[in-house]
């Protein structure tokens, strides 16, 4: 991952020296620059400069390193739901689950109440606690919470 620190270092930095950028140049706009002072304000100019160049590739380079973090997490993210998906299938054809009851599994193992599946379905609630009661009976489980419980444990 990315180092936060360091990115924070960088804006602050960057932050801080814009802002004595601003002030070196209302200095030199209210006169209160010398003909003496003129290489000092344009070296103190040139390090300002330098080090929002610097600031900035840091900023680019932490911003790159955090996109390639996010694809790879979307990447594990992604193979990990094609996997749950491939187990559930698997229990599905052990279990010989009718399509109806597969899409009500998948429902209930979202959080989804009866009547949310019902309306989901458009179906009454009866319709759904039937095929529930079908579900459980086909897999051996006594509910809702064993049935999580069940894949949940198969996950870990």
């Amino acid at each position: 991952m990315p180092n936060s620190k360091r990115l924070i270092y960088a804006i602050g930095s960057a932050f801080a020296f814009g802002m004595m950028m601003l002030v070196e140049e209302a200095l030199g706009l209210l006169g209160m620059e010398d003909a003496d002072d003129t290489l000092l304000f344009e070296l103190v100019e040139f390090v300002i400069l330098l080090a929002l160049i610097v600031s900035t590739i840091i900023v680019a380079i932490d911003t790159y390193r955090m996109r390639k973090y996010q694809q790879t997490l979307e990447y594990k993210i992604s193979h990990a739901s094609s996997a749950f998906r491939d187990m559930l299938d698997a229990h599905f054809e052990d279990w010989q689950f009718s399509e109806a009851e597969r899409e009500v599994t998948r429902l209930i193992l979202k959080g989804c109440s009866i009547a949310e599946i019902a309306e989901i379905r458009d179906s009454k609630q009866g319709t759904i606690k039937a095929q529930t009661n079908s579900i459980y009976k086909k897999s051996g489980y006594a509910g809702k919470a064993q049935l999580l419980s069940a894949f949940l444990e198969e996950l870990s």
